[in-house]
């Protein structure tokens, strides 16, 4: 079959190139598939939710196509009652992605009622305060021995009694944490969607308030993430694995009694775990977090979340004029280049104006 010819998310997800594509461990693939979504607009959108599919998936072992297979009858067998159609519908994505999360067991991860998850409470009492502003990164040794270093524009507050009985940190932004161990005083890292308990590891923290989702990225050992809403569930991860949390919860269509869909927000927010290939050798590799290398690593990313990224990275302000400019998807590497440089050399492969005015960036179609 050929690719244009693919229709249901099943097609792609059982192509091999698709699958390095997702994974990030192909180049060729990632440009490949880049160029193709650029090519065939029309499946544009498929191939968005086939890779957020496949992000759901990879947490098994097992092969993609297999557990398709599995979840489709899975899904068949649940007592789903709200959902309008018996049968699974992959163009229903956003109705079914909580389902999906539910249904994915057995492999990597575990996935748990807040019941069976001690509550950690918020901080009330702020002690200690360290920061960063755009366009700067720094390192610094909590009083437990700990080190953590924050990417540009964010913040890292410790309770006032950190260290005391328990070391219990909120972040706002992004910071990679070196924890020291102690099993008698459990390492806690708040979040404004997630908290993260640990005894001693290492871990990347994303969460940044602007951002539409927030990721956590195990380097070593072992940590566990308790996501916060209505419905709060917590989910175990071992090294090199990469958890993503969608904030934005969808709508799904369910069933009232008059038989007419409503519209009804899901209370579970949307989970995507991956497995991160790495060169054991050298963890800095990981693009995820290159930027402590001050390394700047862009994989399959779309002009707005790039723009926002670019703004932390170089402190500045940049205005994409349409949307169509937005949707521009890139994959490059930088580490000694400036502001200029960058936008120039993305130039290259995809057509669009720039004009600088200072700290003022204003992005336009060619």
């Amino acid at each position: 079959m050929s690719q244009k010819d693919y229709k249901q998310l099943e097609d792609f997800l059982i192509d091999d190139t698709f699958q390095k594509y997702c994974s990030g461990e192909d180049k060729n693939c990632i440009l490949y598939w880049q160029q193709y979504s650029l090519n065939h607009p029309e499946q544009a959108e498929a191939i968005l939710k086939a890779k957020r599919l496949y992000q759901l998936l990879v947490g098994n072992r097992r092969p993609v196509n297999e557990q398709l297979e599995k979840l489709k009858t899975d899904l068949q067998n649940s007592s789903v009652e709200h959902f309008v159609s018996n049968r699974f519908n992959w163009a229903k994505w956003g109705a079914v992605a909580a389902v999906l999360v539910a249904l994915v067991s057995g492999g990597l991860w575990y996935y748990s009622q807040s019941s069976k998850v001690d509550t950690v409470l918020p901080i009330t009492s702020i002690g200690q305060v360290y920061q960063t502003k755009n366009g700067e990164k720094k390192t610094f040794e909590l009083g437990d021995g700990s080190t953590v270093t924050l990417n540009s524009g964010s913040r890292l507050e410790l309770a006032a009694d950190f260290n005391l009985e328990s070391r219990v940190v909120r972040l706002a932004g992004e910071g990679y944490f070196q924890v020291a161990k102690n099993k008698e005083k459990p390492f806690v890292v708040q979040a404004s969607d997630f908290d993260i308990k640990v005894l001693g590891t290492t871990f990347n923290v994303k969460s940044y308030s602007d951002e539409p989702t927030a990721e956590a990225l195990l380097v070593e050992g072992s940590i566990e993430m308790k996501s916060k809403g209505q419905r709060e569930n917590s989910v175990i991860i071992k090294p090199n694995q990469k958890i993503t949390i969608y904030k934005n919860q969808g709508e799904t269509a369910v069933q009232h009694k008059t038989n007419k869909p409503i519209a009804s927000k899901l209370p579970i927010k949307e989970i995507a775990i991956e497995n991160i290939p790495t060169v054991e050798s050298n963890i800095a590799e990981i693009p995820d977090i290159a930027w402590r290398e001050n390394r700047l690593e862009i994989v399959d990313q779309d002009f707005e979340s790039l723009r926002r990224t670019l703004e932390r990275w170089y402190d500045v302000d940049i205005h994409i004029q349409n949307d169509q400019l937005k949707q521009y998807r890139f994959t490059a590497t930088f580490s000694k280049e400036n502001i200029t440089q960058v936008l120039s050399a993305l130039q290259s492969v995809e057509p669009f104006k720039f004009n600088v005015y200072g700290r003022k960036i204003t992005i336009s179609e060619k």
